[in-house]
């Protein structure tokens, strides 16, 4: 019986397309029998109007797009009262602030926060000493942390931002995808993507972060290559850069896609996987890009390198040395042995590592343990 569950708030101050989202309707899909589960997010295509409607009203709660209002936190926390939810579950910086925030204002209900990444790199000296002191701060109003990476995890006690004790770490995952390799030639024409071509795929957010202007830089050190295309699939804030870009150096050998629902088949129809983040959580475009059974050539930061294992699926670059990446790419063209066995270990390493039924079984363990005030163990 409904009656029975326990129930848990997801809170995101984002419902649009990304990791996030993407990662709290996951859970959301998978946990309902088991608990009661409550969303609080702003109503954004596709997850927000997908959740309210879902759920229906009377389980959701409207927050604004990534903006703090007072007005909004104590709607919140007449929600969480009026429905007697016991965990909170923020997803993301700003979802942290009104999660923590709730409990300095209503001390009985157990708030776990998830960061998704710890994104202070582009922050000046005294912008990124306020965040890291009100994470300290804010340490105080947590019951429990899950870290999505290792290398995230070990960030945040660099920083002192909570005791090893008071954190989990959770891999991001994905379902297995359908993979038809036999079928490329064919999903190809299906999706206007040349059929000769090596393709070099990238499935990612055009900010800062995702630094697609070395993807860019990528295609330039290699446009003599004609049989390497680039295929970037995705939307954002810095995409008008990326199409300059693209037009100054007078490329003819990467395509932007856009935003586009099939991703998987994008994937079926490439041969590597490329991503040159400055720095990640934990990338779901990259898990994807184990599950399809692609080699992946990726940038040694955060994230990227708890999926990536250099040279068992795939190579990982210094963002200082792009000739390197340029020529892990090049080997992996070259050699019919390398994509084969990075293939079979991509797939291999998701299976052991990345199985969306692996994440929700310890999301089940975590919350059922602080719901019973039972410790959890890394």
């Amino acid at each position: 019986m409904e009656s029975e569950q326990k129930k848990i708030l997801f809170v995101t101050l984002r419902s649009d397309i990304g990791g996030g989202p993407y990662h709290v309707d996951l859970l959301t899909n998978n946990l309902q029998n088991d608990f009661v589960i409550f969303i609080a997010s702003p109503l954004n295509e596709p997850y927000g109007i997908r959740w309210k409607n879902t759920l229906g009203r009377e389980k959701f709660c409207l927050l604004p797009f990534r903006s703090f209002k007072v007005k909004s936190l104590f709607k919140l926390i007449s929600f969480i009262k009026h429905n007697k939810i016991e965990i909170v579950h923020a997803h993301g910086k700003g979802a942290g602030v009104y999660s923590r925030l709730v409990k300095f204002f209503y001390p009985d209900v157990k708030v776990v926060f998830t960061f998704h990444g710890l994104h202070y790199q582009n922050y000046g000296f005294l912008k990124k000493r306020i965040y890291i002191f009100s994470e300290k701060l804010f340490n105080i109003f947590t019951t429990q942390y899950i870290n999505v990476s290792n290398g995230e995890k070990d960030i945040c006690l660099r920083y002192k931002l909570f005791k090893s004790s008071k954190s989990v770490v959770v891999y991001n995952a994905v379902e297995a995808l359908q993979i038809n390799r036999a079928k490329k030639s064919k999903i190809r024409k299906q999706i206007n993507l040349p059929s000769e071509k090596f393709i070099v795929i990238s499935s990612v957010r055009f900010n800062h972060e995702k630094n697609l202007r070395d993807t860019i830089r990528l295609a330039d050190k290699l446009r003599g290559n004609t049989s390497i295309f680039f295929v970037i699939i995705g939307d954002g804030e810095e995409r008008a850069m990326i199409q300059k870009m693209i037009s100054d150096k007078k490329l003819t050998n990467v395509m932007l896609t856009g935003f586009v629902k099939n991703v998987n088949e994008y994937l079926n129809a490439a041969d590597l996987y490329l991503s040159t983040s400055l720095w990640e959580g934990m990338p779901y475009s990259v898990i994807e890009a184990a599950a399809a059974g692609l080699p992946i050539v990726a940038s040694n930061v955060t994230g990227n390198n708890e999926v990536v294992e250099n040279e068992v699926n795939g190579f990982l670059f210094d963002l200082t040395m792009l000739r390197d990446a340029a020529q892990k790419i090049m080997d992996i063209l070259n050699s019919k042995d390398l994509q084969i066995k990075f293939s079979k270990n991509s797939i291999n390493v998701f299976e052991e590592k990345f199985e969306l039924s692996i994440m929700i079984e310890k999301m089940k363990i975590i919350y059922k343990k602080i719901i019973d005030n039972d410790e959890i163990k890394d």
